[in-house]
């Protein structure tokens, strides 16, 4: 069995993610990634079997990076707010540097091709803000309302914010990111 080319996987993986930022998730095919990496389809069908399994594994990939960079530098001994705040500062940098990742992240999520392995990598995504948000609940910091929607109000507010950036060429500064978070925090602070 012959090994596969890291590097023709990261052509297949690169093409697919230009194009579902341009064409959306619904009209990717693999003739279309062949031809954006520049590689023959007998290559893309021996890298993967089908276009699911092509997107399964990007998807299982991507989501382990995005998390591992979000979550980069909190620590249990930070005070809540100082995690809280790396947390907020990470997302949005990353959302916005990691777009196209982002964007193919979202468009798989609520799609039929996700297979079980990767629905519950997404489902188990929120864990560790949710642990994050207990911790400032159980400190009386943070609202004591369920997680699912402060989750979902600082997760919508953050996507929407890096959608009006990325759109109108707005570099992300210092004091842009801290005025998020302030907004974020006023949101949850109990």
């Amino acid at each position: 069995m012959k090994l596969k080319d890291p590097e023709k996987v990261e052509l297949i993986f690169a093409a697919t993610l230009r194009l579902v930022r341009d064409n959306n998730l619904t009209a990717l095919n693999m003739a279309a990634i062949g031809k954006e990496a520049k590689l023959g389809m007998g290559t893309i069908y021996g890298y993967f079997k089908s276009k699911d399994e092509l997107i399964n594994s990007l998807f299982k990939k991507l989501k382990g990076k995005n998390l591992d960079r979000i979550y980069a530098g909190l620590s249990p001994d930070a005070p809540f707010k100082v995690n809280m705040k790396k947390l907020v500062d990470n997302y949005i940098d990353n959302r916005v540097r990691y777009f196209s990742e982002h964007y193919f992240v979202e468009q798989c999520a609520n799609s039929h091709f996700l297979d079980e392995e990767a629905r519950a990598i997404n489902q188990n995504s929120y864990t560790r803000l949710f642990e994050l948000l207990n911790r400032g609940k159980n400190e009386l910091l943070v609202k004591d309302i369920d997680n699912a929607l402060l989750a979902a109000h600082m997760v919508g507010s953050a996507n929407e914010l890096v959608n009006i950036c990325i759109a109108a060429h707005r570099p992300l500064t210092r004091d842009f990111l801290d005025q998020a978070f302030l907004l974020c925090w006023d949101a949850i602070k109990r």
